[in-house]
């Protein structure tokens, strides 16, 4: 099986130390920590993996997003949840959700954002990027058609991230640590599917937006369970 068949299962190489990180814009450790739910850990390990060498993580990240128009929105918090071990002598994930809470968009005529996973991920750090995700914008409000959305699983937004910072560990809670990044490379594509207004709202949100228009940055608060 290719590794991108791998990638599309949810099941992709990676490191020891393929914490997903979060934010170009440091904060600190010394916020509240993030009330933490391993409900999403995955349920089954791959055939032959040793629970005792997995590990559940979940990462919780506010951040921003500018893209198009809409310039340094807000972003309701996220939570990633993934499990990572070893799998034939080698580092291994398989991926468990994505859930994000709705953000309010100006120029969607009422409507909200919610990101969602678009079928690809691998966190294994490199010297290029810390990790990669593909995700859909998900667009709902009151004049919106059911099923508008930015991207899909066929033309994601691809984000890729780095790094900025060392990891920090909470005050509080010495088993959460704090990571800060940015994507200043992600494509952003065209909302579809959003019925008569399709035209109009790519019009107000200036899609789609290319590569090197766009700004992720993200604080992530990571907490591990171990399988074993």
């Amino acid at each position: 099986m290719t590794k991108r068949l791998l990638r599309k299962a949810g099941l992709v190489a990676a490191g020891a130390a393929a914490l997903v990180a979060t934010s170009a814009i440091p904060a600190s450790a010394a916020e509240p920590v993030p009330a933490f739910d391993f409900a999403d850990c995955p349920k089954t390990l791959p055939a032959g993996a040793d629970p005792a060498k997995w590990r559940c993580e979940v990462l919780i990240s506010d951040g921003t997003l500018s893209f198009g128009t809409v310039r340094d929105l807000r972003l309701n918090r996220m939570r990633l949840t993934f499990a990572e071990g070893r799998l034939n002598g080698e580092y291994a994930q398989v991926f468990g959700a994505l859930r994000a809470e709705p953000t309010r968009v100006p120029g969607t005529f009422g409507g909200t954002l919610e990101l969602r996973y678009a079928g690809y991920s691998d966190f294994q750090s490199n010297d290029q990027r810390k990790g990669e995700i593909d995700l859909k914008g998900s667009l709902r409000g009151p004049l919106l058609a059911r099923g508008c959305a930015i991207g899909g699983d066929d033309d994601p937004i691809h984000s890729v991230i780095q790094q900025v910072g060392g990891l920090e560990t909470h005050p509080d809670d010495p088993s959460v640590h704090v990571f800060h990044t940015v994507d200043r490379q992600l494509n952003i594509p065209s909302a579809r599917g959003c019925g008569p207004l399709t035209r109009p709202l790519n019009h107000r949100l200036g899609l789609p937006s290319p590569s090197g228009t766009n700004v992720l940055t993200q604080t992530t608060y990571v907490k591990l369970r171990s399988y074993g």
